[in-house]
């Protein structure tokens, strides 16, 4: 049978992904900081016989898609890599989408293992960007080789890994600059971790930025002036009401598992220059996902009027510096039956259960295509949400070894189909 065949040359070839996976992660990729780890993906791929193409993105033109200039670290010297496995114009394509960039190491000490070592111990690879979002890279890359080596390229159509830069800094630009490029696909699959599992739809989301006015004045004479730190305290606060409020976990089945239907989160906290005076300034940052189906336009309107009204006697402003849009494919669509039927076929990895279909709880690149070209779309990818930007970050081999012959069977149920079909 095929699949045997597939499951012999991943085997064969685990070491060599080993050590790839490991060097992946030995080259640190922080946000403003891909070159070096693009470059070596592009260097890698070419030894494998895969043609690459590497450009860098001009982001001006793209704007258009965002409700406001989104903020980020310049583009200058962060290219952008497409892969590409060529194959027969007439059967169906297919595009995997990785991000290269990953959150800072944050605090040393809070790390039990070198971040940047790659270091292999029970059966774990461990370091930043481990699980989010290298072993899918590898695992995607791996299925490419397997494919390459296996499958004529007359009875294939194209497949193509993106590696794109500032998925974490700002979401869907560096898929754009790819669309702009003119890449475009029948199918893709966004490689975040899933536990494996592929998932049919994920978050929209949107950037704010409240700043909070007070009065400076003598911290002896406090009462004089207005404290713009305490301010702060009485947003974050109403946050946490206006996430309950809006907590309807029975808004969309797709995502009922999660605790929160809309999850706010705060991620920045700034305030105060001078010892002993009261701050006349403080602003936090953070981000608010919603549902697929929930309007952006709408809830940026509803999370500042609802806001402003529970805090009517602060004087606050709120502006909004990224957007992202969710996905929703329809588990019914072909592109998820064949991912179904991929897990449920898989009689190697006893610890891979198909419960039914449910969301990635989180935004990533999966809007993009999905709204601007009606792209099936999934995410999926070995390693859990949960230690994506944690300390002592790590995946399991196996379950990358696990992906890649998943994406395997289903890359290739899809591109093996013409076009018409």
């Amino acid at each position: 049978m095929q699949s045997e065949k597939f499951k012999d040359i991943i085997a064969s070839t685990r070491q060599d992904m080993l050590t790839l996976l490991r060097k992946t992660i030995q080259i640190p990729s922080i946000s403003g900081n891909e070159k070096e780890l693009t470059e070596f993906i592009r260097y890698w791929s070419g030894l494998k016989g895969l043609e690459t193409d590497l450009f860098e993105i001009d982001p001006a033109g793209l704007y258009r898609f965002y409700l406001t200039q989104p903020k980020h670290i310049p583009f200058h010297e962060r290219p952008a890599l497409v892969v590409k496995l060529q194959g027969n114009v007439k059967k169906r394509n297919l595009i995997f989408n990785a991000h290269t960039d990953t959150v800072s190491v944050g605090e040393k000490n809070h790390w039990k293992k070198d971040p940047f070592s790659g270091e292999y111990s029970d059966g774990n690879i461990y370091g930043r960007g481990a699980c989010d979002t290298k072993g899918a890279l590898v695992s995607a890359l791996w299925s490419m080789y397997v494919i390459s080596i296996s499958i004529p390229e007359n009875d294939r159509g194209d497949i193509f890994l993106e590696l794109i830069p500032g998925e974490e800094d700002c979401v869907g630009l560096g898929t754009l600059g790819c669309i702009s490029r003119g890449y475009k696909a029948d199918a893709s699959i966004i490689l975040e971790p899933t536990e494996s599992l592929p998932r049919c739809a994920s978050r929209g989301g949107l950037r704010f930025r409240i700043t909070a006015h007070g009065k400076a004045i003598h911290g002896t004479v406090k009462w004089l002036g207005t404290d713009s730190i305490k301010s702060i305290r009485k947003i974050l606060n109403t946050i946490d009401q206006l996430e309950n409020r809006w907590n309807d976990r029975k808004a969309d089945p797709l995502f009922d598992s999660y605790p929160i239907a809309r999850p706010v989160t705060i991620d920045k906290v700034e305030g105060g220059q001078w010892q002993g005076m009261v701050c006349d300034k403080c602003i936090c940052e953070g981000y608010f996902e919603l549902l697929p189906d929930d309007e952006l336009v709408q809830w940026q309107t509803k999370f500042t009027s609802e806001l402003k009204e529970m805090l009517p006697d602060e004087n606050i402003e709120i502006s909004f510096s990224e957007n992202y849009y969710g996905h929703r494919t329809s588990p019914d669509s072909e592109l998820c039956r064949y991912s179904e039927e991929s897990v449920k076929n898989n009689n190697s990895y006893n610890h891979l259960i198909w419960k039914g279909w449910s969301a990635f709880n989180s935004g990533c690149e999966s809007g993009i295509r999905s709204r601007l070209h009606g792209t099936p779309t999934i995410v999926w990818g070995p390693g859990c949400v949960t230690e994506a930007h944690s300390p002592n970050e790590f995946v399991r081999f196996t379950d990358v070894e696990l992906c890649t012959e998943l994406f395997t069977n289903t890359v290739l149920k899809w591109v093996t189909c013409d076009k018409n079909s």
